[in-house]
């Protein structure tokens, strides 16, 4: 045994616990209210920028710069340790935000959030490998739940604190905001984190198959959001570009000495049901999330605000469906996990499958309550696949697996927000008829208010919801539901398990501190 190994890390006392979760929790909400803040501010920002068309790439940049890091976030924890990784995503994040906030042109705005993004692609996927190190899988699930609460709070209180501080203050105030909150975080994480267990290996990062899985993602993620959808010659250029790359990518994972994403990972059953149940429902939760506004303006005649408040409850369905989901991990015997997701799973399909059919038979508050209900169904599923997942890895490959899930969990999501937009946007265009020349303007969208068969535009919307969780309820129905790993030992036992891993792995020379 190498001099790494002589003693194994102790367990991080209750007490020091909660002060690193409360760190990863002001790094959630670094991640999460990123992701809300700017959109109410970002009219203000074309104005003072004086390029409104340019607008839809401040979102876009950070959404492709985030999703093609994170599965390097999660290799590059697993070589040199959470704490350094975690510590440099806060960096960089930080950097970002303050190139936005001194932001003098569009472009430079546009390049800075893609800086941004470089960073927050790795602040979700390492909190969550982080609670993997510090917290029993038993306890995983309540944790998720706290932290589902933080991206709800995120929901609910950035486009308003975003659209005051934009009108109040200054629309840059949105990002200079990071700093006092990242530094505090990144504070905790240096000092909270110098006892945490090290499990990394000495690996190699794949920096070829990292790049060309950079440019697959990017260029399919570029040729889903053109033109809102819409596919034209150049777009399906862009489309061939992504294929040829994801096939090279694919060959370079069968080929490769230590490839980006261990083939062992990609042929764990539970590994890749888990991901895929999560794909497919978060991908129908954003999707449908984007879309319900619209349904609000054109069959009960809210006003844009108004329908983005209306839709405020649906954020604490997938909160409460999270904690509920998460609490029933750490109540049980870590035996029967999958139930509550299968029955929140179910009633979804359900929810969306009888809006398909009637589209137009609930009042306002009966349409509200039952988005309320399918949320919460599908809000039960995320402590589940990310404990399935950190379930059956070993504990040097946590970083790698959970940043996997997190990338195609984006990428899958991005995809299909992008099929749901192109599906909605051609029958509003097919029910407007001549009337479609100018595109959705306001008075397109109030001919469209005063159409009967309004409502029947947006079955198919609703039909492919249903069919997504059909789906995930079905991969997770087959999914093998494997006892959770220490659920029955007591925490003295679950202590010597760890230090017989930690024996038996082959660490690199540097002595972890305690």
């Amino acid at each position: 045994m190498s001099a790494a190994t002589d003693t194994a890390p102790a367990p991080l006392p209750p007490a020091e616990v909660k002060g690193v979760i409360a760190g990863l929790m002001m790094v959630m909400l670094l991640a999460a209210l990123d992701q809300t803040i700017v959109s109410t501010a970002m009219p203000t920002i074309g104005r003072h920028l004086g390029n409104i068309e340019a607008l839809p790439w401040i979102v876009t940049s950070y959404l492709l710069s985030s999703t093609v890091v994170t599965p390097l976030y999660g290799k590059l924890a697993d070589i040199v340790g959470r704490r350094r990784t975690l510590m440099g995503a806060i960096i960089v994040f930080l950097a970002g935000s303050a190139l936005c906030g001194l932001a003098p042109s569009m472009l430079f705005l546009i390049i800075a959030r893609a800086i941004q993004g470089l960073g927050g692609g790795g602040l979700m996927s390492l909190v969550q490998t982080v609670i993997s190190d510090i917290v029993p899988l038993r306890e995983r699930g309540k944790f998720q739940g706290y932290f589902a609460a933080v991206f709800t709070a995120s929901s609910i209180g950035g486009p308003i604190l975003g659209g005051i501080i934009a009108e109040k203050i200054h629309w840059s105030a949105i990002f200079w905001i990071n700093l006092p909150v990242g530094a505090v975080a990144l504070w905790i994480v240096y000092n909270g984190l110098k006892k945490l267990p090290r499990y990394e290996r000495p690996h190699k990062l794949d920096l070829i198959g990292a790049g060309v899985m950079a440019v697959a993602a990017v260029s399919l993620l570029l040729a889903v959001h053109a033109h809102g959808g819409v596919m034209g010659a150049p777009t399906w250029a862009v489309y061939a570009v992504s294929i040829v790359f994801w096939l090279l990518f694919a060959l370079r994972l069968g080929t490769a000495r230590e490839p980006l994403i261990p083939t062992g990972l990609l042929k764990n059953d539970i590994v890749l049901r888990a991901t895929l149940v999560s794909t497919l429902a978060m991908g129908v939760l954003i999707g449908l999330s984007v879309y319900n506004p619209l349904y609000l303006q054109l069959i009960f005649n809210l006003s844009a605000s108004q329908a983005g408040l209306a839709l405020t409850p649906l954020s604490l369905g997938v909160v409460s469906g999270s904690i509920l989901s998460g609490r029933l991990i750490s109540r049980g015997k870590g035996e029967k996990y999958k139930t509550a997701p299968m029955i929140g799973l179910f009633v979804g399909t359900i929810v969306y499958g009888g809006l398909a059919l009637f589209p137009d038979r609930l009042p306002f508050w009966g349409f509200i309550a039952v988005l309320m209900v399918a949320n919460a169904g599908i809000g039960t599923m995320f402590p589940v696949t990310v404990s399935a997942i950190q379930n059956v890895v070993e504990r040097h490959q946590m970083g790698t697996a959970t940043g996997m899930m997190n990338f195609f969990r984006s990428l899958g999501g991005a995809l299909l927000v992008a099929v749901f937009g192109a599906v909605l946007f051609s029958e509003l265009f097919s029910a407007l008829g001549a009337g479609a020349a100018g595109g959705l303007t306001p008075a397109a969208l109030d001919q469209l208010r005063h159409v009967p068969e309004a409502p029947l535009i947006f079955r198919p919307l609703f039909a492919m919801g249903g069919a997504g969780l059909g789906l995930s309820f079905l991969i997770l129905w087959s999914m093998e539901e494997k006892p959770i790993r220490g659920a029955e030992l007591t925490v003295a036992q679950s202590v010597e398990a760890a230090e017989n891993v930690l024996e038996s792995a082959d660490f690199p020379d540097e002595k972890p501190k305690t």
